[in-house]
């Protein structure tokens, strides 16, 4: 077991993070049609984190607002279909 032996790829820490998120949220066991939309906002949000830092640094809020923007706008679809099936039951 080495000091950097463990490195993760990017793809690798995105995924681990994807699956933390859904498992933190208990959002495991939702339809894949729900899921796809659901790691889509996922990556958004933790795409986030460099945006915040960008923002700290250079003061670029509106790239920050329109992030937060296009996140709950993907929320927004996920619980129109939602309420779609409960009213078509």
């Amino acid at each position: 077991m080495g000091l950097f032996g463990n490195k993760e790829t990017k793809e690798e820490k995105q995924a681990r993070l994807q699956r933390e998120m859904m498992e933190a949220h208990h959002l495991t066991e939702i339809s894949d049609d729900l899921s796809e939309d659901v790691v889509s906002i996922i990556k958004d949000l933790s795409g986030m984190e460099l945006i915040e830092a960008q923002t700290i640094l250079k003061m670029n809020q509106e790239t920050l607002k329109a992030a937060y923007q296009r996140a709950i706008i993907a929320q927004n679809w996920i619980i129109i279909r939602l309420l779609d099936k409960i009213a078509n039951k």
